[in-house]
């Protein structure tokens, strides 16, 4: 026999050893699977309960005191003010903010304003032979009213004689009409009510707007707020007026505050109340909208509870162990305080297991290992 086929003959043995072995070891791995059960191992602390002394704390978005949604009182064509109507303008309190095309009610007004003078003018021959010492009155009034200038008071009647004759003769309803026109002419410019931003803009400039139409979106800049939640244990502690320190998340200290509301209601889900207080930064420091802050109120106490990893609490829930059929259980806690170290919660009672990482994909059928740490 030939070299070659020596060759062909081994590398043929070869193929066949190989695939008699990648078949049973894969029948090896089948058994396995049947009587192998893989459970996952999750860490977790045994609870014990204890006092700290600390202030009470909490987080929040900081929001402005006033935020506005503008909208045109009147129909017309839009036109900007002193400021361009585009998101993050800064504003001060007073600037013309938008207009509307008001020439038409203008000469509107004037035109009513010409007719009342009309109708004046024909009753003063009855005032005269009526009222004869009160015509001066009426012609001087007549003299007084400049189409292009508001509309001046009517002159005070002397009885009820006078008011009447008046009345019948649609004087005082049409002074009336008048003056409403000249209010309603007020809303075709729209300033600043303070200083501010603009956040949101619904319309273009030089469109046609109808009245009810949400033009723009405005915050307050110097004026902020921020709603934290408390502890339904700890609101007693707490009063209008009490002082508070704000931090950024990373521990700076960014500004000063107080106490200016507390909600009467309580957050059946949390078992905690919403606390506003004004925030007012230090000199080299601003506040921004939807910026999250933590507050230290000045209120110090003593409080029994633990102190736990933050990432183990979502939405005031965490989850423990139990021994007896190695499953996990939801369980709800307040928070009476959270920093870098973690947060400090009460809730829980001596030796319960509480899972100290995050838990992904649990479902209630689910065993689980624990590793004490």
């Amino acid at each position: 026999m030939k070299p070659r086929h020596f060759l062909i003959l081994g590398f043929f043995i070869l193929v066949n050893v190989l695939i008699f072995k990648a078949l049973t070891a894969g029948k090896g791995e089948k058994v396995d699977k049947k009587n192998k059960t893989y459970v996952s191992t999750l860490s977790g602390m045994i609870i014990k309960n204890v006092e700290e002394t600390f202030n009470v704390s909490g987080f929040g978005n900081v929001t402005s005191y006033n935020v506005v949604d503008i909208s045109s009182e009147v129909q017309g064509k839009l036109s900007q003010g002193k400021i361009n109507l585009k998101p993050g303008v800064k504003f001060r309190k007073g600037d013309l903010l938008f207009s509307i095309y008001d020439v038409d009610a203008r000469y509107n007004i004037r035109s009513r304003k010409s007719s009342f003078i009309t109708l004046i003018a024909n009753i003063l021959p009855d005032i005269k032979s009526d009222f004869n010492s009160e015509f001066d009155k009426w012609n001087n009034y007549i003299q007084s009213i400049k189409l292009n200038k508001t509309l001046p008071q009517l002159p005070v009647w002397k009885s009820d004689k006078e008011k009447i004759f008046l009345s019948t003769k649609n004087i005082l309803s049409e002074y009336f009409s008048i003056k409403s026109q000249e209010e309603q002419l007020k809303k075709y410019y729209v300033s600043a009510p303070f200083s501010g931003t603009i956040t949101d803009v619904y319309v273009n400039n030089f469109s046609i707007v109808n009245p009810g139409v949400k033009v723009m979106r405005i915050v307050q800049t110097s004026n902020y707020e921020i709603a934290m939640s408390v502890p339904v244990s700890q609101i007693n502690e707490i009063k209008k007026g009490t002082k508070a320190s704000i931090y950024t998340t990373s521990g700076l200290l960014k500004g000063e505050g107080s106490v200016v509301r507390i909600s009467e209601v309580l957050n059946k889900n949390t078992q905690s109340v919403n606390v506003y207080v004004k925030a007012v930064a230090l000199d080299d420091q601003k506040f921004i909208d939807g910026e999250y802050c933590k507050v230290d109120l000045n209120v110090e106490g003593k409080h029994k509870g633990v102190r736990i990893p933050s990432q183990s609490v979502f939405n005031n829930q965490i989850y423990v162990y139990s021994k007896q059929d190695s499953m996990l259980y939801k369980k709800s806690i307040s928070i009476l305080n959270e920093g870098l170290n973690g947060s400090f919660v009460s809730g829980l009672k001596d030796n319960d297991i509480l899972i100290t990482q995050e838990v992904l994909s649990h479902q209630d059928s689910t065993k689980y290992g624990v590793i004490i740490k």
